[in-house]
């Protein structure tokens, strides 16, 4: 597991400064789990449905975090692409079935380096001290 400096640097590299559209997932919005949770995980995955879904889930399984959670998630897909809300539920409730008191913040953006049928997610997991 990476320590919560690791992350930021990581997160550094993932984001602009000049992400400022309301309706996306921004750093502000993953700092926010790094400044107040006792003790943080990265997940990161990349790939078509439902393949994606199953490795999601194989990194949630390998986490063994208790059930006190809060989590970001972005997902990205290719600017000529779209994501189908059905996508987007599948990979909600693969988190939701991980933890089903898991309080979830989302969004979605776009990723150029992405190829047209892949999604990327960006899985920030706060534990609290409780």
């Amino acid at each position: 597991m990476k320590t919560k400096e690791e992350i930021r640097h990581y997160l550094d590299t993932q984001f602009s400064a000049s992400e400022d559209d309301m309706v996306q997932i921004v750093r502000n919005d993953f700092d926010r789990i790094l400044n107040s949770e006792a003790s943080c995980a990265l997940i990161t995955v990349e790939g078509a449905m439902p393949v994606l879904a199953e490795r999601l889930r194989t990194e949630l399984e390998a986490l063994h975090t208790g059930a006190d959670l809060d989590v970001i998630v972005k997902v990205s897909y290719h600017p000529a692409s779209e994501i189908s809300f059905d996508d987007l539920c599948s990979l909600l409730t693969v988190i939701h079935e991980f933890a089903p008191q898991v309080n979830i913040v989302w969004g979605c953006g776009t990723d150029a380096k992405l190829a047209e049928t892949d999604y990327s997610i960006l899985l920030l997991i706060g534990t609290s001290a409780k």
